[in-house]
């Protein structure tokens, strides 16, 4: 890959250390019932197993790149599955002549690919991609379908736009693309810009769609990273939106690019209410990305 720009950075000095907030010692409520099917059903592991592998594996891909992701186990959460629109799109994705063509961009071990295969949905139809190659590999070993799920994965990085960029000859071809906790990583700015790289990427076709979820907040707020995000000294922020400003932010992206978006944006209320239950009960909060004022985007945004 050429002219990378560097992913989301930890502090170098802590950078692999489990010593970090992110790095939880338990699975908690990640496991959901339908991450544990997935594994026993699709990947054939022995229940008595599972919990072991994921740990196993969390350890070795936090290797690769400490991201809270692996940390918290987002990866056996399946959140593309958690979208209200997950049954349409997979609808769309098993009857659509010709095949919906469908990528995940920032799709680390591939996991919401493997439940869409689970669910019914062609593996021919599905795409992966992710600045690291290689999650690939470790997909496979985690899923263990290295003889079934091939060639579905693209190393690249979205703002590399030279020729030896996997995605850029792709462009303007997806039918689909889910990015799901993805732009929060950003500040507001890397954040337009993402916009207008996966636009770029999406076909101009009447229906075509962005669908994902990400962290966001009831306040719109401008957030300062601090240690151990970032080194001391570093200054770096992320944007933490609300329905408001995710909207305007399309929009305004929309407009430059010269396309109509049709933008549904709605929180993930039934999270918050699992979480505030759980808290309640004195299970104390499993994920350190979360708190009272910030709550999960379900959104989707679809060419006019």
């Amino acid at each position: 890959m050429a002219a990378q720009s560097k992913p989301f950075r930890i502090a170098d000095d802590v950078s692999r250390s489990r010593n970090i907030p992110w790095f939880q010692s338990k699975i908690g409520s990640s496991l959901t019932p339908a991450g544990r099917s997935l594994l026993e059903i699709y990947s054939g592991i022995p229940a008595s197993e599972v919990e072991a592998h994921i740990y196993d594996t969390r350890d070795s891909v936090w290797e690769i790149f400490p991201w809270p992701c692996v940390g918290e186990f987002w990866f056996v959460t399946l959140g593309l599955s958690q979208h209200p629109q997950y049954d349409t799109l997979l609808t769309r994705l098993r009857n659509q002549t010709p095949p919906t063509k469908f990528l995940d961009l920032g799709c680390c071990l591939g996991q919401d690919l493997r439940k869409l295969v689970h669910d019914g949905a062609p593996l021919e139809a599905l795409w992966g991609s992710d600045y690291f190659a290689k999650y690939e590999g470790a997909g496979q070993e985690f899923f263990r379908d290295k003889d079934r799920f091939q060639n579905r994965f693209i190393a690249a990085d979205l703002f590399d736009e030279s020729p030896d960029s996997g995605l850029v000859p792709t462009a303007g071809t997806w039918d689909v693309i889910s990015i799901v906790m993805f732009l929060h990583m950003y500040d507001w700015n890397r954040q337009v810009q993402c916009c207008r790289q996966i636009l770029k990427l999406l076909s101009k076709s009447k229906g075509s769609m962005v669908i994902g979820a990400q962290t966001g907040a009831i306040d719109a707020e401008e957030v300062v990273l601090k240690p151990p995000y970032v080194a001391e000294g570093e200054e770096r922020t992320v944007f933490r939106h609300n329905i408001k400003t995710f909207t305007r932010m399309w929009q305004e992206v929309g407009n430059e690019v010269g396309v109509q978006l049709d933008i549904s944006v709605v929180y993930d209320h039934q999270a918050d209410r699992e979480r505030r239950v759980k808290e309640e009960q004195g299970g104390g909060k499993d994920k350190f990305f979360s708190g009272a004022t910030h709550r999960r985007l379900c959104f989707t945004v679809t060419i006019a």
